[in-house]
C-alpha cells in the first residue's frame, strides 16, 4: 500500500508516457533472461565504472534475479548498485542474497514503516519518516551534490545504511 501511494517511477509513468513505454519494453525484454543478458552486456561497456539496477521496478522472480547475478559476475570491474523491497519474499531472498554477496553489488532492503527490516547484514534504505531510520541521509535528494555519483556513498562496500526523503 505504502508503494502504491509514493512510487515516483509510478508518478513518472502516469505522466511521461516515453516512460511508461521504456518500463514496458524492458519488462517484456526481461522475461527472456537470456536476451536480458545478451541485450544489458551488449549495451553496457566493458569499462564503466558503475551502474544502478533500476530506476523503477525491483526483482520479480528466480529467474530475473539470476540474470543480474550473471550480468554482475560478467563485469567484475563494475560496481553495481541497488534498493529492492524484493528481500521480503522469500522465494526470491536466496537468489538476492547470492546477488548480494558478488564483491561489486550493493543491494539496500528498501523499506517503509509498515515494513520489517531486511535480514540481519544487509544495507537498509529507509524512507525519512521511519523512526527505526539510521544512516546517511540523502545528499543528492538534499540539493547538496548533483547526482548519486558525485556522492558514491551507496558504492562503497558495505558501508552503511541510506535514509531517502519520499519523492
Amino acid at each position: 500500500p505504502w508503494c502504491r501511494e509514493h512510487c515516483y517511477a509510478r508518478r513518472l509513468e502516469r505522466f511521461r508516457v516515453n516512460c511508461r513505454l521504456a518500463y514496458l519494453r524492458n519488462l517484456t525484454l526481461s522475461h527472456d533472461p537470456d536476451h536480458l543478458v545478451e541485450k544489458v552486456l551488449g549495451s553496457l561497456p566493458e569499462d564503466a565504472q558503475h551502474m544502478r539496477i533500476h530506476v523503477g521496478g525491483d526483482y520479480y522472480s528466480i529467474e530475473y534475479c539470476e540474470c543480474w547475478l550473471r550480468i554482475c559476475e560478467a563485469r567484475p570491474a563494475t560496481r553495481f548498485w541497488s534498493y529492492t523491497r524484493s528481500w521480503n519474499l522469500q522465494e526470491l531472498l536466496p537468489s538476492l542474497e547470492r546477488l548480494r554477496a558478488l564483491p561489486n553489488v550493493e543491494l539496500f532492503g528498501s523499506t517503509d514503516t509498515d515494513m520489517s527490516l531486511p535480514p540481519e547484514g544487509w544495507r537498509v534504505a529507509f524512507i525519512e519518516d521511519d523512526p527505526r531510520a539510521t544512516g546517511l541521509v540523502c545528499p543528492h535528494q538534499q540539493g547538496l551534490l548533483p547526482s548519486c555519483l558525485a556522492c558514491g556513498y551507496c558504492l562503497h562496500p558495505r558501508q552503511g545504511n541510506v535514509v531517502f526523503k519520499v519523492h
